[in-house]
């Protein structure tokens, strides 16, 4: 018989997510045990985290482009104007208003926060 115990305590062999999170603040010293680790997530204060975080609720993977990041490699569709035909045009090459009426729904574009477990911590 197999039982699966979901959200258990998680392995203490995976790596922080704090090691990939933009919002962390890493300084090692030359023992292993020699490290501060600070969250900038909170926007009231920095937390010093003194453990291996599994899951976090505001995680934000530096390895993966930001929405900005996105957003200025894209290519957008204009609608047709007076001056100008419809097409694309690369977001890096609007004008700062025109970039900032589509940066007005980034909130509605991201989503909610999803909790982000580490990987093997079923």
């Amino acid at each position: 018989m197999h039982i699966k115990i979901y959200r258990g305590t998680p392995p203490n062999d995976c790596d922080s997510l704090c090691d990939t999170c933009r919002h962390s603040r890493i300084t090692r010293g030359r023992r292993l045990d020699e490290e501060l680790v600070f969250c900038d997530a909170s926007h009231f204060r920095t937390t010093q985290i003194t453990f291996k975080v599994t899951s976090c609720s505001d995680y934000s993977d530096q390895t993966l482009p930001t929405y900005f990041d996105l957003l200025q490699q894209a290519w957008i569709l204009q609608p047709a104007s007076r001056k100008r035909p419809a097409g694309f045009v690369r977001a890096s090459d609007l004008r700062d208003e025109e970039l900032l009426r589509h940066m007005a729904d980034l909130p509605e574009r991201q989503g909610t926060v999803a909790t982000v477990n580490a990987p093997g911590g079923d």
